[in-house]
């Protein structure tokens, strides 16, 4: 816990002072007075006064501000060249937007370090890529694929494993068509498909073969408690036969399912050690979030590392998913369809680096940059009290021609900050509920 609250505080330290570091040299940059530059919100723990700017060290670690002269309705002189709002409408602009993107740049720098740095893997992007299942009305059923297809080229590109097949096919573009070269059964067949289509259905819907081999634990493991070790392999459970690390945990949800979800059920776990056989008793942990049994175990892993050029195109490939699948659960809550179960609060995040610092420094980067990535994108969002509201108000002040009053902008800042409590007291209460 205390490994987990220390690098929480020094995490979120990092990152917010990144954010109003690009304020405030914004704010400097075009002659505007900084009164105050703190991370953390009120009250102030510490405070030094250098200059104009007082530097300060706040008790609440979930945030920070630059406060700037005259942003304030009642400190506001057009007529003071020190003052926020004597700048025009683009140097306002410039200010507000730095902050958001000094995050997106410290995530553009950080993703692809973690790729350079190296990164645990999954082993099996080093076997042959030959396909254990397909999914039902999955697009590779579609074109024909089928179990037991072993991928030996496309579009004219050789492939060694699923690592390399996973490359050639993500440079693939939408309007190419698909050309598979295949080992069926000794015979090589060649399959077509559409780049367009594949993008479409989202993915291949295929599976690759997973050996059960044990390579690592969560940090609160039932199965490394209960004695199995890294390197064995699952042969059997309660008498279901393994033959895919895939099996797991199906043939765990449907034992716990049988046993009436008894929290106290044990699981026995056949498995080869050393050319040995053995079998160790083990209690299976509820996750509530996902409403499964756990073993706590992971797949094996492989450490790999790559070039500067690899990792820049790795890194980037990264943010622009993370950043479509943040747009797509922003998009499925303003229409109703998301969970706001799914937002974590400051519990979780401290949660998430704790376990990102005991992983090792490539998670801990990682973590850092996708925080920083967030905080960009959330704090450009529309919101009063928000870099983006402020934006917005810009925005509404150059249709209309000139500043909207003092009242509506004090009003639309108050809904705005309660707004932004509210959702934190909510996402907070949220992660202490999924800890009980």
């Amino acid at each position: 816990m205390l490994t987990t609250l220390i690098a929480f505080l020094i995490v979120l330290g990092i990152l917010i002072f990144i954010h109003e570091l690009g304020h405030f040299l914004a704010a400097r940059h075009v002659g505007v007075k900084v009164e105050a530059f703190s991370v953390g919100f009120p009250p102030t723990m510490w405070g030094k006064k250098i200059g104009d700017t007082e530097y300060r060290i706040s008790w609440i670690p979930v945030g920070g501000y630059v406060k700037l002269f005259g942003q304030n309705v009642d400190d506001e002189n057009p007529n003071d060249r020190t003052n926020y709002a004597s700048k025009t409408l683009f140097q306002r602009l410039y200010i507000l937007t730095a902050g958001p993107l000094m995050n997106l740049l410290f995530a553009l720098i950080f993703m692809p370090l973690v790729f350079w740095i190296g990164t645990d893997t999954p082993a099996y992007l080093d076997d042959s890529p030959r396909i254990k299942e397909i999914k039902n009305g999955s697009y590779s059923q579609q074109i024909g694929i089928q179990s037991n297809d072993e991928i030996i080229a496309v579009n004219g590109i050789f492939v060694k494993n699923w690592g390399e097949l996973y490359n050639v096919m993500g440079q693939i573009s939408p309007t190419e068509s698909l050309i598979f070269d295949i080992d069926r059964g000794g015979n090589s067949i060649y399959i077509e498909g559409s780049g367009i289509e594949m993008q479409r259905s989202g993915s291949m819907g295929w599976s690759p073969y997973l050996s059960p081999i044990v390579g690592g634990f969560s940090s609160t493991s039932p199965a490394e408690s209960a004695g199995i070790k890294v390197g064995d392999k699952i042969i059997r459970i309660n008498g279901l036969v393994i033959q895919d690390w895939s099996d797991i945990s199906p043939s765990v949800q449907k034992i716990m399912k049988d046993e009436s979800n008894s929290p106290s059920s044990t699981l026995t776990v056949e498995l080869e050690r050393n050319a040995e056989i053995e079998f160790v008793k083990v209690i299976p942990f509820f996750e509530s979030n996902s409403k499964r049994w756990l073993l706590g175990m992971s797949m094996t892993k492989k450490f790999r590392s790559h070039s500067i050029k690899e990792s820049f195109v790795l890194g980037i490939s990264r943010l622009w998913l993370i950043t479509k699948g943040t747009f797509s659960f922003l998009g499925q809550i303003f229409k109703g369809q998301g969970s706001m179960d799914d937002l974590g609060g400051p519990v979780k995040i401290g949660m998430v680096i704790g376990d990102a610092v005991r992983s090792g420094i490539s998670d801990l980067i990682f973590l850092m940059a996708f925080i920083s990535l967030q905080l960009g994108i959330f704090n450009l969002l529309p919101i009063p009290a928000l870099d983006g509201g402020h934006i917005l108000m810009l925005l509404l002040e150059k249709i209309n021609g000139k500043p909207l009053s003092s009242s509506i902008r004090e009003r639309t800042q108050m809904i705005g900050f309660s707004v932004l409590i509210f959702l934190m007291i909510f996402v907070t209460w949220n992660d202490l509920v999924s800890l009980m």
